[in-house]
């Protein structure tokens, strides 16, 4: 199948989606019920969790307006971004740059080093947003920052986008220097379901471009056991995982999931899920992402 094809399917597929949104009627018995039950999760849990789930103008949120931090989620303003910058110079997904050994840096997450370790001569923009959007790949978020024009680029992007507080401040590269980094970039839940929103409209690249991202926020491999867990497999997910490294004493800084799932009728959701500064380990992080993604879904999934 070409790219050409794929992308007309995938243009297709976003305009049906957005046919069929969750419509009108307001909060309902179903959303209070999934609110209480995530409030009384969170009660005793060791860590700084935000929520935020809209369908239509249905919403269940958790300290939706506090700042957390983004970790890899901010690999999403970072792809919108560069594709800015592709649609204003008529630039093709299909345009090929050369990445040299110097820009794959070592002790960092990057699948693509590791089949690409003398560089990669040839590599095309849509290869380098599927490595960092659907692999998270460190190395091709920031080659993405610089072909944006650098982080201050991809921050105004972000303030552009108009979507509530979403401050970016540093690459990859500067959250593996310092750890303390690893908190510079932040945003709240709402923030990041509204910059969701936005791009599944089209509002922040045209069509063609949209579909590209969406699609490899579908095809995302990381984080199976978070917001992907919580769903049936018939439901569909984008979504973007974020996850930091540990202080000294232990303390999980980010562990997060955001995404649009397309319920098995037609109807969608944006959801955001940020645990911070999390004293349980890894597996307790996802499990309780996945069990506030299901509470999310079964209330949703009702009318």
């Amino acid at each position: 199948m070409t790219m050409k094809r794929i992308t007309a399917i995938l243009v297709a597929a976003i305009a049906l989606i957005a046919a069929t949104s969750c419509n009108g009627g307001g909060r309902t018995s179903a959303d209070t019920a999934a609110q209480r039950r995530i409030d009384s999760l969170l009660r005793d849990v060791p860590a700084r969790v935000g929520v935020y789930a809209q369908c239509g103008d249905r919403t269940i949120a958790v300290r939706a307006d506090e700042l957390f931090p983004m970790l890899s989620t901010f690999k999403v303003p970072v792809a919108i971004a560069a594709m800015q910058r592709m649609e204003r110079e008529g630039t093709p997904l299909t345009q090929r740059i050369d990445i040299t050994p110097g820009q794959l840096l070592p002790d960092t997450y990057s699948p693509m080093r590791e089949r690409h370790p003398d560089g990669w001569v040839g590599a095309t923009l849509d290869s380098l947003i599927a490595y960092s959007v659907s692999m998270s790949d460190n190395n091709a978020c920031d080659i993405l920052i610089g072909y944006a024009g650098g982080i201050d680029s991809v921050a105004r992007c972000a303030a552009d986008a108009d979507v509530g507080p979403m401050n970016i401040e540093a690459t990859e590269d500067d959250m593996h220097r310092a750890l303390e980094n690893q908190r510079a970039n932040v945003c709240t839940p709402r923030s990041a379901v509204r910059l969701l929103q936005r791009l599944e409209a089209a509002e922040l690249l045209s069509e063609p471009y949209t579909a590209a991202l969406i699609g490899h926020m579908t095809a995302t491999s990381t984080g199976a056991d978070k917001l992907r867990a919580g769903i049936p497999p018939q439901a569909v997910i984008a979504h973007k995982t974020g996850s930091s490294d540990r202080t000294p004493e232990g303390v999980k800084i980010a562990d997060n999931d955001i995404g649009i799932v397309t319920l098995p009728d037609g109807r969608r959701y944006a959801i955001a899920v940020y645990v911070s500064d999390s004293h349980l380990d890894d597996r307790r992080n996802a499990a309780l992402t996945a069990t506030i993604s299901r509470i999310v879904y079964e209330a949703f999934a009702q009318p």
